[in-house]
């Protein structure tokens, strides 16, 4: 009767929101799917919080009857329960089970957010997405969409994404296994990078400029390396990665100096030095160590143990078409019908008006992006000796069933980590055979090193391969200096959301607390209406908890996941569409996790589901005006990068005289060059002479003729009309003088020796007569 009562008042809350987003739905060719509601209905036929009565006599927490009927039906799904993600045989003593808390279960906080991630997954031009949740050993899935434009097969939890960066968390694990070996492979996470990889010893590029010391491998677990900023190096349109073996990278750090952004340890604790090249390095290490490939290493060590058979790394097309798993197709988006306009959203001075922004995005709202098949990302495929070293950091493909088995394994060993550590009785690592499981371990026995002296006092920081924070965040924790980000916000979105909060779109009205304390709700009767009255705090609510989490942003695809250990609760997001404008996956990803995190947080009385519910519906009503202004600022930059593009810089007629003498191979160092040559649309610059063709453009300010003049300034960066459908166009391709070169030459009308680029924004000061670190040299055709 308790059940079918709160069944009832939820069916009520939900209804009209419901019905809502059936015109929405109906009027758009993009369906949600639940595969979770069939699972437990067909398990148990009844809720989360009824379903879970272990008995007393029960010697061991695995019960049929509370495992999902798809689990049992699969032989490679772990047997899992609802209070626990351990694999039957485990042979090591078992946590007691803990009771869920839920006031609403999984199904009806699907429900309650369906409309909302419906419109974030639209909005962002999506064509299908998959996702995931763990909930006390329940899997839940909803499918959204399709596998491709002009595909009816439906995407499913078995459909195979390209997960990103989420790629990153898998390798560091299979560095934590290899380390825990350590009478095989002689690593530790102080182990000097050059130790193993001889050829970097001495490099410039892997000194650390706050202590002067060498790189070590758990640095690059933790991304806190000196790298520069080499993006723009390998990532290209049309899925291009040009970076097929480790050379470039490590001739890089042998040229380059050290980035000094980072002056001290603690300039870490609320950032990271972002860099795929730290696990790229990673995978040279693997495959230094075991004289295999990297990929071969992390499939039996990892993959196969936990029969995620469904995840694959650097597969050629012609073997994904010779598989029987379904793989997604990879889309981008255009958005040229509103292109023109945006150009014409200027004020009285001439300069992109926001306001103006606003309004276009309003009338244009529904049909600005629209979903186009891309070539997938060559991270995901083959190189010439397999998987390109960048595949270790997100090129990895996999599936939301396959991911989710990873998940409980990880909550799963932190849930015993954390019973034993407080039981004080023996320790969790002597207790343990399996090596995933020790591997597991090592690994957050680094993390806790890093978050130390206790794991929950620091904010937020990267480690392990993780982004680490503790929830809730308390307002003055949120607005520490230096800030960090927004918990569960990563990649491009991170910034997209912090730049969309200050731009006020919706004045004082965009109240985003996601994970921060918040005051109480209270509901005066189970039958009046409600409302807000600040309270102390309970001492339970002070109660902070570590999540992990990870998003992935690359070509035709996005991604994000995260983990809260202490609720035994995992979500799992993958797109096949990498939607500009917003990403749908991170954002709908967050706003579950915050909806699971309330409810669990919430109280155990089921009087107060009806304020759970009213939280919940806030925390839509936030992430769908968050998505709004997180579009309008997206498109107000763009806009002011397109009008800079076009004022600043002009394209160079073909048969203009003295373009010949630009043409030519320009090399910044071994394994690292550029070509430019002449064709009909005027100078194209190549990335190692293949792949994407950059139209350079000279800059309309200098006014000078071809034989005049010491330097010339010109640009690579390109129209967002032309990149964007090709499947690149973030935040950092909206920094024009990033892609700014200047030649040079030595004197009047003489030949151009070369030209800088400064890639990496470096700021670094030199003095007259210094040597640039970014100067690519003109080759003479013997060098060649």
């Amino acid at each position: 009767m308790r059940f079918l009562s709160r069944a009832s008042m939820v069916a009520d809350e939900v209804f009209g929101k419901c019905m809502a987003a059936t015109k929405l739905v109906l009027s758009r060719a993009f369906s949600f799917c639940y595969e979770s509601t069939k699972i437990v209905r067909e398990a148990t036929g009844k809720r989360d919080t009824d379903r879970y009565q272990p008995p007393a006599e029960t010697p061991r927490h695995h019960r049929q009857d509370s495992i999902s009927l798809w689990a049992l039906d699969n032989p490679y799904s772990p047997k899992v329960s609802a209070t626990s993600t351990l694999t039957d045989d485990t042979n090591y003593l078992a946590a007691p089970p803990k009771q869920p808390s839920l006031p609403l279960s999984v199904e009806e906080i699907l429900t309650l957010t369906k409309p909302t991630i419906e419109r974030l997954f639209q909005d962002s031009g999506s064509v299908g997405a998959s996702i995931g949740v763990l909930r006390h050993g329940q899997q839940h899935f909803v499918n959204l969409g399709a596998e491709g434009l002009g595909v009816a097969t439906p995407s499913g939890k078995d459909t195979v994404y390209l997960i990103s960066s989420m790629s990153k968390p898998i390798i560091s694990t299979a560095m934590g296994i290899m380390m825990d070996d350590f009478s095989r492979y002689q690593l530790k996470f102080d182990t000097p990078v050059s130790a193993v990889l001889s050829e970097l010893e001495g490099s410039p590029g892997i000194l650390m400029t706050y202590t002067n010391q060498e790189l070590t491998i758990g640095d690059l677990l933790d991304l806190r390396s000196s790298f520069q900023w080499m993006t723009n190096l390998w990532e290209s349109p049309n899925g291009d990665i040009p970076w097929k073996t480790i050379d470039p990278v490590t001739s890089l750090l042998q040229h380059l100096p050290a980035n000094n952004t980072y002056t001290s340890q603690e300039g870490f604790v609320y950032n990271r030095n972002y860099s795929n090249e730290c696990f790229s390095l990673l995978a040279a290490i693997i495959e230094r160590k075991t004289g295999k490939c990297w990929a071969e290493y992390v499939r039996k060590k990892l993959l196969e143990p936990l029969g995620m058979h469904n995840t694959f790394v650097g597969l050629t097309e012609a073997e994904k078409n010779s598989m029987s798993s379904t793989f997604a197709k990879s889309h981008s988006v255009q958005m040229t019908g509103v292109m023109r306009e945006l150009l014409q959203c200027t004020d009285a001075y001439a300069m992109i008006c926001r306001t103006k922004i606003v309004e276009c995005f309003d009338r244009h709202y529904g049909h600005i992006p629209k979903p186009i098949e891309i070539l997938p990302s060559q991270a995901s495929g083959a190189g010439p000796v397999g998987p390109p070293p960048v595949a270790a950091a997100a090129g990895i493909m996999s599936t939301t069933s396959d991911l989710l088995k990873f998940y409980s394994k990880i909550i799963g060993v932190s849930s015993h980590r954390q019973h034993q550590q407080n039981s004080k009785l023996f320790s969790y690592q002597d207790n343990i055979s399996s090596p995933l499981e020790r591997g597991i371990n090592h690994l957050f026995s680094h993390m806790e090193e890093k978050l130390s002296p206790n794991p929950l006092s620091s904010t937020c920081t990267y480690t392990g391969g993780w982004n680490t924070v503790t929830v809730p965040m308390t307002p003055e924790e949120r607005n520490a200096s230096p800030k960090p980000r927004w918990p569960g916000a990563d990649g491009d979105n991170a910034r997209r959301l912090e730049s969309a909060i200050q731009s006020k779109v919706h004045g004082d009205k965009l109240d985003y607390t996601f994970f921060t304390t918040k005051p109480r709700v209270h509901v005066r009767d189970i039958n009046t209406e409600l409302e807000n009255k600040p309270t102390i705090s309970d001492p339970s609510d002070s109660t902070t908890h570590l999540a992990l989490y990870h998003g992935g942003n690359m070509v035709g695809a996005t991604s994000f996941c995260w983990l809260l250990p202490d609720h035994e609760t995992a979500v799992a997001v993958l797109c096949n569409t990498r939607g500009f404008l917003l990403d749908a996956a991170n954002l709908s990803g967050m706003l579950l996790a915050e909806c699971l995190f309330l409810a669990e947080s919430g109280s155990e009385s089921h009087h107060e589901t009806g304020a759970v519910i009213e939280k919940l519906k806030r925390a839509c009503e936030d992430t769908e005006k968050m998505a709004r202004a997180i579009q309008i600022d997206y498109l107000y930059n763009l806009a002011r990068y397109e009008h800079t593009l076009a004022s600043r810089f002009r394209v160079s007629s073909p048969g203009e005289p003295g373009l010949e003498r630009f043409q030519g191979r320009y090399e910044l160092t071994k394994h690292v060059f550029v070509t430019i040559t002449g064709e009909r649309r005027g100078l194209i610059l190549r990335l190692y002479g293949a792949g994407y063709r950059y139209l350079l453009r000279e800059s309309g300010e200098e006014n000078i003729s071809e034989d005049q003049g010491l330097e010339k300034t010109m640009t690579f960066a390109q129209p967002m009309a032309e990149l964007i459908p090709s499947g690149v166009g973030g935040s950092n391709r909206l920094k024009l003088e990033d892609f700014v070169v200047v030649f040079k030459r030595e004197k009047v009308a003489g030949e151009w020796k070369g030209f800088e680029w400064n890639f990496a924004r470096d700021k670094t000061p030199r003095k007259r007569g210094d040597t640039n670190p970014y100067f690519w040299r003109r080759m003479e055709e013997e060098e060649e």
